[in-house]
């Protein structure tokens, strides 16, 4: 086994579906707290050994706890991943 499948064994994998029934698996790669909202950094799971891959991050819904949602609002979005930048040394956070 390689140390990158050791790295995605330890990571827990969600699987999400989006509004057309289609299913992604994905690795979360942290999590934090903001104004009584969690929200989580992930990567598709199929694409964890790439050093160039794109994080995305979730929002859980107030509404239900296994319901995530993208979040639409940039500056909430610029807020929450500073906040995933501060936390953690493990990665690198690119705002684009």
């Amino acid at each position: 086994m390689s140390e990158d499948e050791n790295d995605l064994e330890e990571l827990e994998i969600v699987t999400l579906t989006d509004e057309d029934g289609v299913e992604t698996e994905f690795a979360i790669i942290d999590t934090v707290e903001h104004n009584s909202s969690e929200y989580m950094l992930a990567v598709e799971a199929a694409l964890i050994d790439d050093e160039d891959s794109e994080a995305v991050i979730f929002k859980k819904s107030s509404d239900d706890d296994e319901v995530y949602e993208i979040i639409e609002d940039d500056d909430e979005f610029n807020q929450i991943a500073e906040l995933f930048q501060a936390s953690n040394g493990d990665y690198e956070i690119d705002l684009q």
